[in-house]
């Protein structure tokens, strides 16, 4: 037969004290528990920056102004050019020996003084007939005796034939149109015959105007072109 336990009041006291303290450090356990060591983000100790992320931190583009508006002029028509066409010497052959006239023609673009080239004499030049095209520098004369020569127009230029025959086969000048002539075309202002010796045609050419000026060969012509507006 199982008899009760019975505690005297100061036991009983004992005990509850007991109970009371191991009651206190259980909570006081479990309060320290739930609370940890603080982790970032939390109140506590900051943690260094470098430790809460390895990347770099992406930077903010700046604001750009916006440009006021601003009126477009209107296209306008371009100047004509004032600055002369820089001439260059240029030079080739001849279709012959002998120059038998001479033409003034005007177009939309370019004025055009050509030279007519005829049969070449027989048995031909020793050497193949030659022409060029260079600035003139004055003074300007004429080959022969000196005398000077006023050329009209802003430019001249000088047109030389080399290995010419002068003379057909029966002793007859095979040129004998003008050795002056004033064409008043938009660009081409004055031609002169100043030379026609010892094999030799030269012509001084006075022009106005910033045009190119070119000397082409064209079957059996050669053709001095003069651009102008």
């Amino acid at each position: 037969m199982t008899h009760p336990i019975r505690l005297s009041p100061v036991h009983f006291r004992r005990t509850s004290v007991a109970l009371a303290t191991l009651a206190l450090l259980v909570a006081a356990c479990g309060s320290a528990a739930s609370s940890g060591t603080p982790s970032a983000g939390q109140s506590g100790s900051p943690v260094p920056p470098s430790l809460l992320s390895t990347a770099s931190p992406v930077p903010t583009a700046s604001p750009v102004p916006i440009a006021s508006p601003t009126a477009t002029p209107a296209p306008s028509s371009p100047a004509p050019s004032t600055v002369a066409c820089v001439v260059q010497p240029q030079q080739g052959a001849l279709p012959s020996d002998r120059f038998t006239d001479i033409r003034f023609s005007s177009g939309a673009t370019a004025d055009r003084l050509t030279f007519v080239f005829g049969n070449p004499s027989l048995p031909g030049p020793a050497d193949p007939p030659q022409g060029s095209l260079e600035v003139a520098q004055p003074p300007f004369s004429f080959a022969g005796s000196g005398a000077p020569i006023e050329m009209a127009g802003d430019h001249v230029v000088q047109i030389r034939f080399s290995g010419m025959s002068l003379s057909n086969d029966a002793g007859q000048e095979t040129y004998t149109g003008p050795t002056e002539i004033r064409p008043n075309g938009p660009a081409l202002r004055h031609a002169v015959l100043y030379d026609a010796s010892e094999g030799i045609v030269g012509w001084y050419v006075g022009y106005d105007g910033p045009g190119c000026v070119t000397l082409v060969r064209t079957g059996t012509d050669v053709t001095v072109t003069i651009d102008h507006p």
